[in-house]
């Protein structure tokens, strides 16, 4: 069982990474559609609107990306790393829907044609948040990690 959960930490991280690649590309086509597309005069990228939502993109990407390489770090360190990979998984495959979603908004239309790279990057993040445990699971292995971590602290308070 505990050789299982081991693999699962393993696992975890290697979605998390997937995730990460996902959203990075659907970073890319947001960035070249806001280039290229004009409305009103301008491009998409000329808004302040579009030019916050690129910027939340990068920032969750980011954040995603220092989970993902500390539970991989840990992991290579020898460490148990139950808490980082579940950390990492949540908040990368949450974070590259977010991303994904609103590359997706930014091609309006297009965004949904079957083919298109946003589309399909829609469609395929839902199996990785799926994957090695949902968000739902990665939330409650972390709660209990910490909740486990604390009552072991306060068990070696009370005896000193």
């Amino acid at each position: 069982f505990k050789v299982a959960m081991a693999t699962l930490d393993v696992f975890r991280t290697s979605v998390a990474a997937a995730a990460l690649g996902f959203a990075r590309r659907a970073l890319d086509e947001a960035l070249d559609r806001a280039a290229s597309r004009h409305m009103f005069g301008k491009t998409l990228a000329d808004f302040q609107i579009t030019q916050a939502k690129l910027a939340g993109m990068a920032t969750n990407i980011d954040a995603a990306a220092l989970l993902t390489y500390r539970a991989a770090w840990e992991r290579d360190q020898g460490r148990r790393v139950t808490r980082a990979a579940a950390m990492a998984k949540l908040t990368a495959t949450e974070n590259a829907q977010a991303v994904i979603d609103a590359a997706l908004q930014m091609f309006g239309g297009l965004g949904v044609v079957s083919g298109q790279p946003v589309e399909t990057l829609y469609r395929e993040i839902r199996a990785l948040r799926i994957y090695e445990g949902a968000s739902e699971v990665q939330q409650l292995i972390i709660a209990r990690d910490l909740l486990g971590e604390h009552a072991a602290a306060q068990a070696a308070r009370e005896q000193a």
